[in-house]
């Protein structure tokens, strides 16, 4: 029995440093996933912050001048700088005659074109809705007036205004009073010299002035 027992022993002692062994051996190595493990664990080290860490930012690029949309820079621009052409043109406004001397103008190229038996003057300036009385106490309009100028079969050597007087009322509104004399000869060579005191009546359409009615005597 002793002897047994001691053959236990002995097997005992003998397999206790092959089993050490054996389970030194079976160890494996560790696995790349687990290495990786490991460093996950470790706080020194992030795995995440490796992956995202933000590249160190470049230095910006200077805009260029001619791109740059800055507010001081469009001030400072050379197209913001008004040209010399524009300067000039509000400096030197277009001059623009007055409505006095508009209305005088264009009464005496009516009285002018008398001469010539002309019609284009009073056509452009008589307004459509015209209503005037003649030297003969005739009511006319526009187109009675151009009747009459076409039918005048006297010659004439002079047509001419006297001073005529023009008077604005809001820029809008004129009234213009005068005297027109006229020499000449009739069509059966009688000579004459007629003189008128007459008075149009004008408003401003459109940015055009028009007579919408007119009086007329003789001056004996």
């Amino acid at each position: 029995m002793k002897l047994i027992i001691a053959l236990f022993a002995a097997l005992f002692v003998t397999a206790t440093p092959f089993a050490l062994a054996q389970e030194d051996t079976a160890s494996p190595a560790a696995s790349p996933e687990a290495t990786a493990s490991q460093k996950s664990n470790d706080p020194s080290v992030s795995v995440t912050t490796e992956k995202t860490v933000s590249p160190t930012p470049k230095a910006a690029a200077s805009p260029s001048p001619s791109k740059s949309s800055s507010p001081a820079a469009a001030k400072t621009s050379p197209s913001a700088t008004p040209s010399t052409s524009s300067t000039s043109a509000a400096v030197m406004p277009t001059k623009k005659s007055t409505p006095e001397a508009t209305i005088r103008d264009i009464e005496d190229k009516w009285e002018a074109s008398v001469k010539n038996h002309d019609s284009s003057v009073a056509q452009a300036y008589l307004a459509d809705d015209f209503r005037g009385v003649s030297s003969k106490g005739k009511v006319m309009t526009k187109a009675n007036l151009l009747a009459e100028l076409k039918k005048d079969t006297d010659t004439y050597t002079s047509t001419k205004n006297g001073k005529v007087d023009v008077r604005v009322f809001g820029g809008q509104f004129a009234v213009a009073t005068s005297t027109s004399t006229e020499e000449g000869k009739a069509k059966d060579g009688q000579a004459f010299k007629r003189t008128f005191r007459w008075t149009d009546v004008w408003v401003l359409r459109n940015d055009k002035w028009q007579c919408v009615a007119s009086q007329a005597m003789l001056v004996k």
